[in-house]
């Protein structure tokens, strides 16, 4: 939108404004520059604005004077002039029935006649040109003018167009007040003592609305300029056109305009704008907040008992000062943001992380890197075995939540049918959360680690062959690849003699018998975690009967219990034999469940100090799907060769140890 330079300086004194600082302000203010023209024909700038849609009511020369004189705090050069309604007619309509009034709706029909339609001066045309306003004849082109100017103008029209009854003001809020036949009435008391029937009579109609007391000028609002904006727009008409101005009539109605009260909190000023630049722990004070809200003529008053303002909104500017937050950006826009700090002050200083912390990040990070997914499930739940450990609800909102949750997976479970359901083929997921359990009278609550892996595209041997599924080794694997980026030292075996028992605190039931394996604290020897291939009598409906799905819980409070900071690791240093090794490779004919920790723990049954280590590098099924181990024991001494009797016992203690696991 453009404006003209002179036409501002008319209402507000800017001589004493550097332009290149206007411009800067204006721009700091919201309102930025988009382009500046230099008219040395008229001595004039031309500045063209780009204005928010929330700023409507800035559209004239007058509503962007008081904006500026609010931004430099410098007041409005031209003097409101009373609107003098007092011999007017009174007019009641039902709006205003029963209310306390405060303001005036006020309506002036003025009379002309003998109009003589002349050329429309060239500085009023060029003055049209800078607001893009089409041009039509002399009298339309003032009253754009007046528009333009004021920020409000008159109505053109003739008697005729009033007998007709056409609606001729375009406020909705005038309109409801004074209709076409209100109008009518005016017009008729003054057609008994006037004649201008002719074509050439025209009815200019003026309309505002003031407060009652009108000398109580504030100069922020347009409609206070009412009978400027007449003066200036009768000599406007009389000098260019020429006619006889008749005697005007006039009519008021009392009507109601309720104030926008808003609170204003001093703290929230402080959260939203932060501190001052160059003061530390320094706000905007009191004093200041309270002399900018004057400046933005919100005429505020102060409540000490909970350091607030409260502050009216003009009624030109309700349609975008509605909230708190649009004041205190009012406040900020008034003292200039680039005053506030625009960055939050770092501090070096680091605030104390626990080790379950860091433990607990340490294992999100790691899962996630081994690709898996977290997932956050409700504890309210219904397990699937009924139990007296499972912590009931009272009143439950539905059969599906009246329990709370005593172990993750059930939950997994779900997230995996899910997920099949919506065809989703790849499913690798993981929960840290709570559990609950009931032990007498005593409900315990612990925090438990969970994951469900299912791939049928985990793994491929060569770029040509197919993808394959995870199995239990590749699984295993995750679980042993967590323990070492933790620096845990719990180890994953099968049942120990005395853990033949049912865990309560881990959910067995999920897991295939022969396909489970647990993890163990190495210095107290407890189980602290379960994981293997999950039963399938569990997934209620899965695309492929043959789909291996393979699932842990671990307790995370104990987990965390066998993991060391990195900076404690404790080394264990042996002396290093010299002397050459002897190495066997066994195949080994087993059963198909037989696990292999057991097979380790018989061969070094007996004395074997000689026996260095045992790996298994082959494990596979011939055609009648018997199960074949490969493994490699490595022989040494460590003060001494073997010679050929150590090596003839080695070989005959090792058939006896072979004969005994595969007649097992």
């Amino acid at each position: 939108m453009k404006f003209s330079w002179q036409l501002i300086n008319n209402f507000t004194n800017l001589d004493h404004i550097n332009f290149n600082e206007f411009k800067e302000k204006l721009a700091l203010s919201g309102l930025e520059i988009d382009k500046i023209e230099n008219k040395e024909q008229y001595k004039d700038k031309i500045i063209d604005l780009s204005i928010t849609t929330n700023r409507e009511e800035i559209f004239s020369s007058l509503s962007l004077a008081i904006e500026i004189s609010t931004i430099f705090n410098t007041p409005i050069k031209t003097i409101p002039i009373p609107l003098n309604y007092k011999n007017s007619i009174p007019y009641n309509s039902k709006i205003s029935i029963n209310k306390t009034q405060t303001h005036i709706a006020y309506i002036r029909i003025v009379a002309i006649e003998k109009i003589f339609n002349k050329t429309t001066p060239k500085w009023l045309l060029n003055n049209l040109e800078i607001k893009q306003i089409d041009k039509y004849n002399t009298l339309n082109n003032i009253k754009e003018y007046i528009n333009k100017k004021w920020g409000q103008t008159f109505y053109v029209t003739n008697y005729q167009m009033i007998k007709e009854q056409k609606n001729i003001i375009n406020d909705h809020e005038l309109t409801q007040i004074f209709h076409s036949n209100q109008i009518e009435l005016i017009v008729n008391k003054i057609s008994k003592t006037q004649k201008f029937h002719n074509d050439q009579s025209k009815l200019l109609i003026f309309t505002t609305i003031a407060k009652i007391n009108n000398r109580d000028f504030f100069q922020d609002d347009p409609n206070e300029f009412y009978e400027n904006m007449f003066i200036d727009s009768i000599k406007l008409i009389t000098t260019i056109m020429g006619g006889t101005i008749q005697k005007h009539n006039h009519a008021h109605e009392k009507i109601l305009i309720k104030n926008n009260k808003l609170r204003l909190r001093q703290e929230n000023i402080n959260k939203s704008l932060g501190y001052i630049e160059h003061k530390k722990l320094k706000f905007l004070n009191r004093k200041k907040i309270n002399n900018i809200l004057i400046q933005l003529k919100l005429y505020p008053k102060y409540y000490k008992i909970d350091k607030s303002f409260e502050i009216k909104v003009p009624h030109y500017r309700k349609h975008d000062l509605k909230r708190e937050i649009d004041i205190i950006e009012e406040i900020g826009r008034i003292y200039q943001f680039k005053y506030f700090f625009n960055k939050i002050k770092q501090h070096s200083t680091k605030g104390h992380k626990s080790k379950t912390y860091i433990k607990v990040q340490q294992i999100r990070n790691t899962l996630r890197q081994l690709g898996l997914h977290e997932v956050i499930n409700c504890s309210i739940t219904k397990n699937i075995y009924t139990s007296y450990i499972n912590p009931k609800i009272y009143n439950p909102i539905t059969n599906k939540q009246q329990e709370l949750r005593t172990n993750i997976l059930e939950d997994l479970i779900n997230n995996y049918e899910h997920n099949i359901k919506h065809s989703k083929n790849n499913i690798e997921i993981f929960e840290i959360g709570k559990i609950f359990n009931k032990d007498g009278k005593i409900y315990t609550e612990k925090r438990h680690i969970s994951g469900l892996v299912y791939n049928n595209q985990y793994t491929r041997n060569t770029w040509n062959n197919s993808n394959h599924e995870i199995n239990l080794y590749h699984f295993k694997n995750i679980i042993e690849i967590l323990l070492e980026n933790i620096n845990s030292n719990a180890i994953l075996k099968e049942n120990l003699s005395d853990h033949k028992t049912k865990n309560l605190n881990y959910p067995e039931y999920l897991f295939k018998i022969n396909k489970q394996i647990k993890i163990y604290d190495q210095n107290s020897n407890n189980i602290i975690g379960i994981l293997g291939e999950l039963d399938k009598k569990f997934i209620k409906r899965f695309s492929d009967k043959n789909e291996k799905i393979y699932i842990f819980e671990i307790d995370l409070n104990k987990l965390i219990e066998t993991t060391k900071l990195a900076n404690h690791l404790k080394y264990v240093s042996k002396q290093y034999s010299q002397y050459p090794s002897v190495t066997r490779d066994i195949s080994l004919k087993l059963k198909k469940y037989t696990k292999i920790q057991r097979i380790k723990q018989k061969i070094l049954e007996g004395n074997n100090k000689l026996i260095e280590s045992i790996e298994i590098f082959n494990e596979y099924f011939n055609s009648n799907k018997i199960r074949y181990v490969g493994m490699r024991i490595t022989y040494r001494s460590k003060n001494r060769t073997l010679n050929h009797e150590d090596i003839r016992n080695i070989d005959i203690n090792l058939e006896n140890k072979i004969k005994q696991l595969q007649e097992n």
